[in-house]
């Protein structure tokens, strides 16, 4: 039972550091200011990295690392 809660720990630290990397990128790409990181849309794309993805490529795909003017 230990090793199996090891994997799951492990998982989820991966998740979560993708995530946070993921969220950063994001940011930068939405032009969100410095401050962003204590909203709570900061940590929903944390959470939520793999939908938010979708649009993500979309949107950089469609406009190019200039970001999607808002």
């Amino acid at each position: 039972m230990k090793k199996a809660s090891a994997i799951f720990s492990t998982l989820a630290i991966a998740y979560f550091m993708a995530g946070f990397v993921f969220a950063i990128l994001f940011a930068l790409y939405y032009k969100w200011p410095f401050i962003s990181f204590l909203s709570p849309g900061f940590y929903s794309v944390i959470i939520s990295w793999p939908y938010q993805a979708i649009g993500f490529i979309n949107d950089l795909t469609a406009f190019g690392l200039a970001g999607k003017p808002i």
